[in-house]
């Protein structure tokens, strides 16, 4: 498999190049700092992946999938980004965008992201936080509620929570 890796931090590259130079069969073909720069190497090199940083100087990353998803369907596009948004998540899949993997889970998803990807499939990881279901909030009785507290129950709030006075 032939991949792209486009992240204006040379150490990312470094990284993200590493992690996939060690799979078998796997090898990056290039390396871009800014989204013009992907832009044209991808329509050079033709990879059959391409790793794409969302803020890059110049082009976006956005930008760039949307203009690759136009010149290269066959080339297949994994977001990194430092977000988590539920709406950054739709615009990846409205330009094209086939994986998204948070910077921070890298080194758990890259290479699975990557594999499924390639394989046709997507990979989406990290529930981004926007999206999540609500935290139900605990309840606490309030003073007008203790008086309905058996002598039991109001033994545990006081454990629990430390008051003498209930």
């Amino acid at each position: 498999m032939r991949i792209l890796i486009a992240d204006d931090h040379a150490v990312v590259r470094f990284g993200l190049k590493t992690i996939l130079s060690n799979e078998e069969g796997w090898q990056v073909v290039g390396e871009a700092k800014s989204g013009a720069e992907a832009l044209a190497l991808a329509l050079q090199l033709q990879p059959d992946v391409v790793l794409l940083d969302i803020n890059m100087p110049g082009m976006s990353g956005l930008d760039a999938l949307k203009a690759m998803r136009e010149r290269l369907p066959a080339t297949r596009a994994v977001v990194l980004t430092l977000h988590h948004s539920a709406e950054l998540v739709r615009e990846i899949k409205r330009f094209g965008g086939r994986g998204y993997v948070t910077k921070s889970d890298c080194d758990r998803d890259l290479v699975e992201a990557v594999a499924a990807v390639a394989a046709g499939r997507t990979y989406f990881t990290h529930m981004p936080v926007d999206t999540a279901p609500p935290i139900p909030a605990m309840s606490m009785p309030r003073p007008a509620d203790v008086g309905s507290l058996t002598m039991r129950e109001r033994e545990a709030v006081r454990n629990k929570i430390g008051r003498a006075h209930v």
